[in-house]
């Protein structure tokens, strides 16, 4: 077999910028994890006080006299249907994706969401607050500009 010169130097910086390349990837990756953990944290902290606040007899889990809402939102967060919700059940994923819509966190149904009725990170609260009177309305909750 015959070496060629313009093949070496074609082959090695092209293997050279995939390793830069996979090194880069891998960098994001991790960073993206982080982040995404950093997330995850501070979104179980303040879920976690928001159930504090919800428990207020202190016995680890929420009764439906405790939930302020409507009662099938707590029928829904009750994921194994004894009549309690836990705070693995207040945190699961499940429960997390239902209240990412407005209908769901408005747990009084006036319309508006108060920072009492929020049960995710404050500094979210305040972003989607767009007119900082105190409330998120659905306009703010959507238009996510």
């Amino acid at each position: 077999m015959e070496f060629s010169g313009k093949r070496f130097f074609v082959v090695i910086p092209a293997v050279a910028l995939a390793c830069v390349f996979c090194g880069i990837l891998s960098f994001a990756q991790e960073q993206a994890s982080s982040d995404a953990k950093d997330f995850m944290d501070d979104f179980n902290a303040a879920r976690a006080e928001a159930f504090d606040l919800l428990d207020k007899d202190g016995k680890g889990y929420i009764e439906a006299g405790d939930w302020p809402g409507r009662n099938r939102a707590f029928r829904l967060m009750d994921v194994n249907r004894d009549g309690r919700v836990t705070l693995e059940e207040f945190q699961s994923l499940r429960n997390r994706w239902r209240n990412r819509t407005f209908e769901s966190l408005d747990i009084d149904g006036n319309r508006i969401i108060t920072r009492d009725e929020w049960m995710d990170i404050p500094e979210d609260f305040d972003r989607l607050d767009r007119d900082k009177n105190g409330m998120i309305e659905r306009r703010e909750f959507y238009n996510l500009r």
